[in-house]
């Protein structure tokens, strides 16, 4: 049985089976992008299995987040674009994935950097992530009075500043709070279920939600259990 606020160690496709039925509230989480062991995807394959074994493996989370959450709950996916061999790869492809289209697609939201990691001078920077934000029903709850100067815009400016960097994507604790401030309330259910160094499940502790990580490396669960040992910040 799934216990509640939570970090499980694990495979999530596996875990996530353990989850009931219509009982999470909003999900908040950003994929690996470059090693799916689990799926048989790696740095050494990624050219054949990229689109076969990496598409596959999200096939079957969008399943199971159709299947758990609740009537009306919401996702709020990061993903970001990637270059190789000097060739942009954007993750647009996830959008033709048939367990996607379960859900409903309601906005791309562009998370913008106060800055640039791309230094490359031969072609536009790729100074922003997209997020993807789903529901499964039309009747989502947004709370447009969070003291967040215009929270229904779809361009977020928020800088990269992580104070102590535990995982190598490691998501801005602003870029969390700020979707539990505008989609969800105190007590709700969160699921995160690529947890990496636990950043989701330290500002739902912060913000009193309820919460599910999961994290498929022993050392970040390791890591993500004494974030959580740490005094809250949010108030």
């Amino acid at each position: 049985m799934i216990k509640l606020n939570t970090i499980y160690c694990g495979d999530c496709l596996e875990v996530m089976k353990g989850i009931d039925n219509d009982s999470i509230d909003l999900i908040i989480t950003s994929p690996p992008y470059e090693d799916i062991t689990g799926a048989g995807y790696n740095g050494a394959t990624k050219d054949i299995l990229f689109l076969k074994l990496y598409s596959e493996f999200l096939d079957g989370v969008f399943n199971e987040y159709e299947r758990i959450l609740k009537q009306n709950g919401q996702v709020f996916f990061n993903i970001k674009s990637k270059t190789h061999n000097k060739i942009l790869r954007t993750p647009h492809w996830i959008e033709h994935l048939e367990s996607f289209r379960k859900l409903d697609f309601k906005s791309y939201i562009i998370w913008k950097y106060a800055g640039s990691f791309d230094s490359t001078n031969k072609r536009f920077h790729l100074d922003y992530e997209i997020i993807y934000h789903l529901s499964k029903g039309e009747d989502i709850y947004l709370n447009t009075d969070c003291a967040i100067n215009d929270p229904l815009t779809s361009i977020w400016y928020i800088p990269h500043n992580i104070k102590e960097r535990l995982h190598p994507t490691q998501m801005p604790e602003k870029v969390v709070e700020r979707i539990l401030r505008i989609a969800s309330k105190p007590n709700d259910l969160i699921l995160d279920n690529f947890g990496g160094s636990g950043t989701t499940a330290k500002v739902c502790k912060d913000l009193n939600r309820n919460y599910i990580s999961i994290e498929i490396s022993p050392n970040h669960c390791e890591i993500a259990n004494k974030r959580l040992q740490q005094e809250t910040i949010f108030k």
